[in-house]
């Protein structure tokens, strides 16, 4: 199965042909030869889609294959897939922030564990443990830099690299290139005992 979104994430149609099915009360579960579609994840926001006119109902990651369950039951070999673009972009925005601010993070300071979290209107980055002399607004000035510049993201293997600055792990999905995510804005940096968390937005809004 080709997973298109791991290198082409802002594809949001494509034709795919059915490897098999199964049905179930009146469902069915799709295995295809490629697939727009995300396995569903607790970070993320539900990306709503349609396979072949029917209505996704589900997205799930079993051994090498995704598992995709749609409404009724559907009998036809080529099928159109198409998703929420509003819904994938703002998944772009945010996610491909996170990357980006994990990526400097790393360069001037250290953490035990830095781990993010998607709403409908902003993200939140938990980091643990934190240095001491931390600069949220450093951080934010170099991701705006970076997306000033257009910087190209290299994506492999759930690893996103910006060349000669460094690298991290993304096992969602991310632009290729730094100017696609437009904006970034640091709005709250709550300072706790263990962890600091940094309300952001990205994209649009």
């Amino acid at each position: 199965m080709t997973k298109i979104y791991e290198k082409f994430p802002e594809i949001t149609d494509v034709k795919a042909k059915v490897l098999s099915k199964k049905f179930v009360n009146n469902n069915t579960y799709l295995i295809l030869d490629k697939t727009i579609f995300m396995p569903q994840n607790d970070t993320l926001l539900d990306e709503p889609g349609h396979i072949g006119g029917r209505k996704l109902l589900s997205v799930e990651k079993k051994r090498d294959n995704i598992i995709h369950l749609v409404e009724g039951r559907e009998n036809r070999t080529n099928l159109l897939l198409s998703l929420d673009k509003e819904a994938r972009f703002h998944n772009l925005y945010y996610a491909t922030s996170f990357s980006l601010f994990k990526i400097f993070y790393s360069s001037y300071y250290k953490a035990e564990r830095i781990s993010f979290k998607l709403y409908e209107d902003y993200g939140d980055i938990i980091i643990t443990n934190p240095s001491r002399d931390f600069d949220p607004n450093l951080i934010e000035e170099l991701i705006n830099y970076a997306i000033d510049k257009g910087l190209n993201l290299n994506l492999d293997k759930g690893i996103v690299e910006l060349k000669s600055i460094g690298k991290t792990i993304n096992n969602l999905i991310s632009f290729d290139n730094t100017y696609k995510i437009k904006s970034f804005e640091i709005k709250e940096a709550l300072v706790e005992e263990n962890r600091t968390v940094i309300s952001f937005k990205a994209g649009n809004e």
